[in-house]
């Protein structure tokens, strides 16, 4: 034993280098293994990101409505300014108790006043912090329905704070709400726009377009295009004001090309119109044919692709693009937020959402995180219901944008299945937008599901008085006069569908409908409902190929020689009319 330990001490004694070299590998083992373990402790700790910036938020973005009450509780404890108590007024504004909402307004709004009038505490110290507390107690109040408030507390603050942007903002809504336009016109004047922002210039856009301002929008569109070409917030402004008006702003936008044929931003945002509809499509590939290697913003252009991959079922394209965006705009929003869309395209829903989380961190005023993305990723993974805090964030950033006020009111008619929320906010966006038929309609369906049908059909009516050449505001107007049995006055609607589109479906069904009911003629009903029944493609939805079917089969049932004049067999409830 004792030999072998003096082979061991000879061994390290004949090399100068060995211990050196040993110590080296030792130690660059050691550097290894705390990358390794670092990288993996990055790794695990990926689904930790989350844009909430405190315990309460958390909670909230949870939609743990309590516990986040509770959390915000606790944060005001240890603050003298009522910041967290207002933030607990917005969640019972979202819950919908309005009452506890306004009382902890009005007593944070006393504290705010208490600590500005003490000697130690002058404004000009909590200037950044007052800014917020104002503009959400104006907001909340609006949004709890307490316009004269909203107008009394905002007209007072507008003069400690007339170039707030924020503030001005939520004016120009509140005017606009209790239809002081000429106030808001007054609002846009005092706007102190970033010449050299193209978001801003996009938002001062939107907003101008909403008082009627529409050509100063669409400049004012332009400037910000031209400032920074990959501005997607121009997009989504074309996107916006197209939804319910797609034709006329096409017209607008074709008739200002027309008159400037080398302005290539006129035909990026047609292209962008065209990209939204399936049957369009080709329009907007032809366009984008034509934009290829011009100077009009790679990112645009490749959302604009996306688009259109999407309606023609190119999704390995779609994803192509996205990943291309992704890949060369990484550690941005923009980059966040296609790769968000490439890993939802995927199905990888969990990598979708912590990217869309990062661009929301990257840039929090992007409202289409908030109210598309995210969104689409939660209802894949099953948690439709908790969306809700994302959609009240966007309202919050941009208080005037009715189209997220339709999206809010369509998600709780369509998923959370309550009428009054979705009433609330769809009457809201009607007085941000008064000249959107549109709005009227999906009202108007909503109280035909309540059974409020003389409510219902005023709304048609306004539907119609605003854009009479939607065939299915005729349609539905025609199936509650039908339903009342006001048949002169149904078929006279039934007509004026079938007139503006003469292959609806629907409409002949209900022309069916009226035949057989109103007037006893089975032959006549059954020329109909044979052409609705013949009608049905792909676009009609499983449920109403199952009504027109379920309605064909009845008919045909009745249709026999025996049976050809017993349309006593049948009544209106026998038939499903459409709306």
């Amino acid at each position: 034993m004792e030999n072998s330990d003096k082979e061991y001490k000879n061994i390290f004694k004949s090399s100068k280098y060995l211990v050196p070299a040993i110590t080296m590998f030792i130690c660059l083992s050691i550097a290894t293994g705390i990358v390794v373990i670092t990288k993996f402790l990055m790794g695990s700790k990926k689904e930790d990101i989350s844009i909430a910036t405190n315990v309460a938020e958390e909670a909230f973005y949870n939609k743990k409505y309590d516990a986040s009450i509770k959390e915000y509780e606790e944060l005001q404890k240890e603050d003298q300014w009522p910041i967290w108590n207002v933030k607990i007024a917005e969640i019972y504004s979202t819950e919908g108790e309005f009452v506890k909402s306004n009382e902890i307004l009005q007593k944070s709004y006393e504290t705010r006043n208490k600590i500005l009038d003490t000697k130690d505490q002058a404004k000009e110290t909590v200037e950044d912090k007052d800014k917020e507390l104002i503009n959400d107690i104006v907001l909340t109040y609006l949004m709890n329905g307490e316009n004269k408030k909203s107008i009394e507390y905002g007209d007072m603050f507008l003069k400690d704070y007339p170039n707030d942007k924020n503030l001005l903002k939520t004016m120009f809504t509140v005017y606009i709400v209790n239809g002081q336009k000429d106030k808001a016109k007054e609002v846009l004047e005092s706007y102190q726009v970033d010449e050299d922002d193209a978001d801003d210039l996009a938002v001062l856009a939107r907003m101008n377009m909403l008082i009627d301002n529409f050509d100063k929008g669409l400049a004012l569109l332009k400037d910000a295009w031209y400032k920074d070409k990959n501005e997607i917030k121009i997009l989504d402004v074309i996107t916006q004001i197209s939804q319910n008006n797609k034709s006329d702003i096409l017209n607008k936008i074709s008739t200002l090309q027309k008159k400037n044929p080398n302005e290539l931003v006129y035909k990026i945002w047609m292209a962008k119109i065209y990209s939204l509809n399936k049957d369009t499509s080709k329009n907007a590939n032809k366009l984008i044919s034509e934009l290829e290697n011009k100077d009009v913003g790679d990112i645009s252009l490749n959302l604009i692709k996306v688009n259109v991959y999407k309606n023609t079922g190119e999704m390995e394209k779609a994803e192509e693009v996205l990943n291309s965006i992704a890949s060369n705009n990484s550690d941005s929003f923009i980059g966040y937020y296609a790769a968000a869309y490439e890993e939802l395209a995927e199905g990888k829903y969990k990598d979708a959402f912590i990217n869309a989380q990062r661009s929301v961190i990257c840039n929090r005023n992007y409202i289409e995180n908030y109210t598309s993305l995210i969104p689409e990723i939660m209802i894949k993974q099953n948690k439709a219901n908790e969306i809700e805090p994302y959609f009240m964030t966007a309202l919050y950033n941009e208080p005037f944008n009715n189209s997220i006020m339709i999206k809010i009111a369509e998600y709780y008619k369509n998923i959370v299945k309550d009428s009054t929320k979705a009433l609330y906010y769809y009457n809201l966006a009607s007085k941000i937008n008064p000249s959107d038929a549109e709005i009227y309609y999906n009202m108007a369906s909503i109280k035909i599901n309540n059974q409020r049908v003389d409510e219902a059909m005023e709304l048609l009516k306004k539907s119609i008085l605003l854009n009479g050449k939607v065939a299915k505001y005729h349609r539905a107007l025609g199936s509650l006069y039908l339903s009342e049995g006001k048949n002169d006055y149904a078929i006279k609607e039934i007509r004026s569908a079938y007139d503006i589109d003469k292959n609806d479906v629907l409409t002949l069904n209900n022309a069916a409908c009226y035949y057989i009911i109103a007037e006893g003629d089975l032959d006549r009903g059954k020329v109909n409902l044979n052409a609705s029944y013949e009608g049905i493609n792909d676009k009609i939805s499983e449920d109403d190929k199952t009504k027109i079917t379920e309605n064909y089969n009845r008919v045909k049932a009745l249709s026999g020689e025996d049976n050809k004049k017993s349309t006593s067999k049948l009544t209106l409830s026998d038939l499903k009319l459409f709306y």
